[in-house]
């Protein structure tokens, strides 16, 4: 059975308004939730709803996400409000529709993206009956409630593995246990270029996006492209290479090679390290800490694309603790990455779930 829906403008069962942004500094510590253009930032003195309201991101990188704000919450410029939302609406129900939509389409502006009422006004919005759209946003709760349980044990996991590392290391910039430290350049092997050994070679190559830290791998089957004359200045991946990126945002694009069998290369803002004094998990997961990247964060330079220089990072002091010790934690965090594994498995599942109840719903077929 196809349940049959009625299409309708976004403008005629809502109101898109974009509310006065109150600046960071009049933010305060407690009192009523206010939302920007990613969600909850802090908290103001008198709020601008009084009821959960549909959110869309309409400035910057994530134009067009879409968060539902708590009751009485004050709602920033950075996000559109779908205020006076009809009765005849379900708001989880639009919510999922939108999420399933997306918004690409009514993104303008290339240095600045947003998203304005007047883009807006053009969306159509499948609406059945209202019974109808309560079963449909409670089927599709249900499953996202399952998939969200499994990003949050897979972030346990990682909050596990980020403990047993201070535990047992303490902070790797502040050295609080006093361990022997030594510049990140004197403890790797030497990087191995693209040149004339390789002229005519078909090479796979690496950008940032290839790099997956959630399952510290880097992605053979999205990114890579083939690539038939490399720069020189490109680094020879290898297998057990650990690869991150250096331009900010992204400094935490960080993973341990595991494809075997391939010539890869390194693009530009991606380094390729290789310890020889150092275990490369213990060497990734130092990476990987908080202050680690807040220390690159500090150094990096230029205006379009802020990046860490590779000789600055080659100056990064980096703790220096026994090998015996070393190889103690990274046969503990390999007990862990098995259950994560198992937990990423279960996410993938429950995201296929969703996605496959998603494409259901609306195209009339959830019943």
């Amino acid at each position: 059975m196809i349940i049959e829906m009625r299409e309708v403008l976004l403008t005629s069962i809502c109101r898109p308004k974009q509310w006065k942004t109150i600046s960071t500094r009049d933010l305060k510590r407690e009192g009523f939730p206010v939302y920007g253009a990613n969600g909850q930032i802090g908290f103001y003195n008198t709020y601008t709803h009084e009821n959960p309201t549909i959110l869309i991101t309409c400035r910057g990188a994530t134009c067009g996400s879409i968060n539902i704000s708590e009751p009485k919450s004050y709602v920033n410029g950075n996000a559109m409000a779908l205020d006076n939302l009809s009765k005849d609406v379900d708001l989880y129900f639009l919510k999922y529709y939108l999420e399933y939509r997306k918004l690409d389409d009514v993104i303008s502006g290339s240095a600045q993206p947003q998203i304005t009422g007047q883009g807006l006004a053009n969306i159509q919005i499948p609406l059945p009956p209202l019974p109808t759209q309560q079963k449909i946003a409670s089927i599709l709760d249900a499953a996202d409630t399952l998939r969200q349980k499994d990003k949050a044990l897979l972030a346990k996991y990682d909050e596990l593995t980020q403990s047993l590392f201070l535990d047992m290391f303490g902070d790797p910039v502040k050295n609080e246990k006093g361990w022997e430290k030594v510049s990140l350049d004197s403890c790797l092997q030497n990087v191995e270029k693209i040149g004339r050994t390789f002229p005519e070679e078909i090479i796979e190559y690496v950008d940032i996006a290839s790099v997956d830290n959630n399952r510290n791998i880097i992605t053979a089957t999205t990114t890579y492209q083939t690539i038939d004359k490399p720069s020189r200045a490109q680094q020879i991946l290898k297998e057990g290479d650990i690869v991150f990126s250096t331009v900010r945002p992204n400094l935490k694009n960080i993973a341990i090679n595991k494809v075997d069998g391939r010539i890869g290369s390194t693009g530009f803002f991606v380094c390729r390290v290789n310890p020889k004094k150092l275990i490369n998990f213990f060497l990734y997961k130092v990476l990987l800490t908080d202050s680690a990247t807040d220390y690159f964060v500090g150094i990096t330079s230029g205006a379009n694309y802020p990046a860490v220089k590779s000789t600055d990072m080659k100056k990064f002091q980096v703790i220096l603790p026994p090998i015996a010790l070393q190889t103690q934690f990274a046969e503990r965090v390999i007990i862990i990455e098995k259950q994560k594994a198992i937990a990423q498995a279960s996410l993938e599942k429950s995201e296929e779930l969703f996605n496959s109840l998603l494409q259901k719903a609306f195209k009339g077929e959830l019943v």
